[in-house]
């Protein structure tokens, strides 16, 4: 496939830059190549910042944390903006909890912060390769105050009503395909990339419910002036209630 002939530019606003800017892509896949001029950003993070703005726009002042931040877009905003933003990556093999080539070593499966510790939690795009997302949105549900909020994106298969694993890490750290292709995405700290283990279908917010006792929002977005366009601009908003 010629993906020059899918080239799209045009003006728009940015919610991240907070200024107008122009999206352009060279290919006709949106989620990952839809660019701000400005930040950089693409559409999964301008949709994030939509929905973070509208729900907590004092979002500067609460406790925050991000998992594997990238280093442009909205995560470069919310470390700039927030005094009390905490970023972590995930090193297996190094300690929990400690300094690891810059960031806070964090599992998402075995959080070492304490109880009610922030108000939001974000990721962009981690869910789908954790190993136990039960584990995880316990912990998530654990670590947030009453009323925090865990915002995070994650693909949603328009053709899936149950979610699928597709693959698992074994104890030893190995990964079992479990008979499914692998499928690798980006990994900000790691040139191997990070192995997807579950495709999400609608059942997955009734999930998180069950793993966690969170309730959760879904937004979709198809919004040119933003640049949120294409496949899978689903942002989750997982709230504890008590």
């Amino acid at each position: 496939m010629n993906n020059q002939k899918y080239k799209l530019s045009y003006d728009g606003y940015c919610p991240i830059c907070a200024s107008n800017r122009v999206f352009s892509s060279e290919t006709a896949w949106y989620r990952d190549w839809l660019k701000c001029s400005g930040c950089g950003s693409i559409p999964r993070e301008r949709a994030l910042t939509l929905v973070l703005e509208e729900l907590r726009p004092d979002w500067r002042n609460l406790r925050i944390h991000e998992s594997s931040p990238t280093p442009r877009g909205i995560s470069l905003k919310l470390k700039k903006g927030c005094k009390q933003y905490i970023e972590t990556q995930f090193f297996p093999g190094e300690q929990l909890g400690q300094m690891v080539r810059g960031f806070r070593n964090e599992n998402l499966e075995n959080l070492t912060f304490g109880d009610d510790a922030f108000d939001i939690c974000v990721s962009l795009d981690v869910m789908e390769h954790v190993n136990y997302p039960e584990k995880v949105f316990t912990e998530t549900a654990r670590t947030l105050a009453s009323g925090g909020i865990c915002i995070f994106t994650t693909p949603t298969y328009k053709n899936r009503v149950t979610t699928e694993r597709r693959s698992i890490y074994k104890e030893d750290g190995t990964p079992d395909f479990m008979g499914n292709e692998p499928e690798y995405h980006g990994n900000p700290v790691s040139d191997d990339g990070a192995l997807v283990t579950f495709h999400f279908g609608y059942d997955f917010p009734e999930l998180i419910h069950r793993w966690s006792g969170l309730d959760t929002r879904v937004y979709r977005f198809q919004d040119h002036r933003h640049g949120i366009i294409g496949e899978f601009t689903e942002v989750y908003v997982c709230t504890k209630n008590s």
